[in-house]
């Protein structure tokens, strides 16, 4: 009988250690990524790009297609089954000119960039520009599906030096192009005419906004109803974002017609404290008009304060989301709809993360999910919320997918990549991720599930 009972207990220890075992096996098996029904795997990527000089590309899936814009080309990849990252065209400016600008949408199978040749100042310290250039003076459309140019118009520039990179808008048919203002055509009477709207498809002038003489256009965006801007007002240097001005120039909302440019309201983002230039203002979304408002930042921690301004059809300010509170600094926010899904972090040993929905209307929190591991991208598509995370507080390699329901939070899915991801700037097309990667690394690398 003892023995008996002995042969027992042999037998369930060894049981149980062969579940703990089988338990540890499935545990790392799905955490690299090689457990079916839990893993997300390369099916392609493009070829290595070529080195950088480190300016900011930009990427963008459009159909059955993605597109990089580098300083020196634009170029597309097919991303349809067996295509699997092929290029299929590209764009070179002509000569020595550059990519200087793009819009940050390619509305309608037609991506809008610009290029122009770049001043060089000397090196004895003059600022005299040693190679005068035409600055970024050439606007371009390009049909997304086989590279071929639509149209072209000129820029208006004052001088050569390239500006930043929200200078250019397409939406809903329309391509925005804001136009440089020279000192004498800033003192001239009749209003700012420097935004002009142009078919999206044909290059065809629509109108120009009529922006108040006295403003600079800092940023725009196109909405279903209205088109949107950030406006500086009421100095000299409105028209200049690297001006300094500060306090002498209050940023401001605007909204115009969609069909003739005429200006509908013009009002303060903040009602109580004027918003300077000294102040970073970003368009987060046209519909509605949600504004990032960033009064003060440090560049060590990533840590700012502002708000989040979001606005009704009339103008009126609705209740802001604070850049920072109990749950933590806001990084990334994706608006749809009446909802803002933000990703935001606090410090401990490495940044801890959590996935927020916020109601747009009442500035409240919808739902709040705690994130396990570091969050590294965020997109929005349809009724679900997909999350790109690190390793580890302490590692940056790209290696979990999490799913949410966007409308309340729950869970729906949780991958582990068998290859790292080379970034957290994705899309999704067709069931599968498609990243973006840096600069000098392959232009985009596909991963499906598995």
């Amino acid at each position: 009988m003892s023995g008996r009972a002995g042969l027992m207990k042999a037998l369930v220890g060894i049981g149980v250690l062969l579940g703990v075992i089988g338990s540890i096996t499935a545990w790392f098996l799905s955490f690299e990524g090689y457990l079916p029904g839990d893993a997300m795997v390369r099916t392609w990527a493009t070829t290595k790009d070529r080195p950088s000089d480190d300016k900011a590309n930009d990427s963008w899936v459009v159909g059955d297609v993605a597109v990089r814009a580098r300083f020196d080309a634009v170029t597309g990849f097919g991303i349809a089954d067996g295509q699997d990252g092929k290029k299929l065209w590209e764009f070179v400016p002509p000569g020595r000119a550059q990519i200087c600008g793009s819009a940050p949408r390619a509305d309608e199978g037609v991506l809008l960039v610009a290029y122009g040749t770049e001043s060089r100042a000397t090196s004895d310290g003059s600022g005299k520009p040693a190679a005068p250039g035409k600055g970024c003076s050439t606007v371009l459309a390009l049909d997304t599906k086989d590279g071929r140019e639509l149209w072209r118009v000129p820029r208006t520039v004052s001088d050569g030096r390239f500006p930043g990179d929200t200078f250019l808008e397409a939406g809903d048919g329309l391509a925005l192009v804001e136009h440089e203002r020279t000192e004498q055509e800033a003192r001239a009477p009749g209003g700012n005419r420097s935004l002009r709207a142009l078919d999206l498809r044909t290059g065809k002038v629509r109108w120009t906004a009529a922006v108040p003489g006295t403003c600079g256009v800092w940023d725009t965006s196109v909405g279903k109803e209205e088109v949107h801007a950030v406006l500086a007002c009421g100095g000299e240097d409105a028209d200049d974002p690297g001006s300094g001005s500060g306090e002498d120039v209050e940023m401001m909302a605007a909204a115009f017609g969609r069909g003739t440019g005429a200006l509908k309201w013009n009002v303060p983002i903040d009602a109580r404290r004027p918003v300077s230039t000294d102040s970073s203002v970003v368009i987060e979304s046209a519909d509605p008009l949600v504004l990032r408002v960033v009064r003060a930042s440090n560049s060590n921690s990533d840590e700012a304060t502002g708000t989040f301004v979001s606005f009704g059809r009339d103008g009126r300010t609705r209740p802001g989301i604070e850049l920072s509170g109990d749950y933590g600094q806001i990084d990334e926010a994706e608006v749809v709809g009446e909802r803002m899904y933000a990703l935001a972090w606090t410090y401990s040993k490495g940044r801890h993360y959590r996935l927020i929905a916020f109601d747009l209307k009442t500035g409240e929190e919808v739902w709040n999910n705690k994130l396990d591991e570091p969050a590294a991208g965020l997109a929005v598509r349809g009724d679900r919320v997909t999350v790109l995370c690190e390793w580890s507080t302490q590692a940056s390699a790209i290696t979990e997918l999490l799913v949410y329901d966007a409308a309340d939070g729950e869970e729906l899915d949780e991958r582990h990549f068998r290859e790292e991801a080379p970034s957290g700037y994705f899309f999704e097309h067709g069931g599968r991720i498609i990243v973006a990667g840096e600069a000098g690394d392959h232009a985009f690398t596909a991963f499906e599930r598995w």
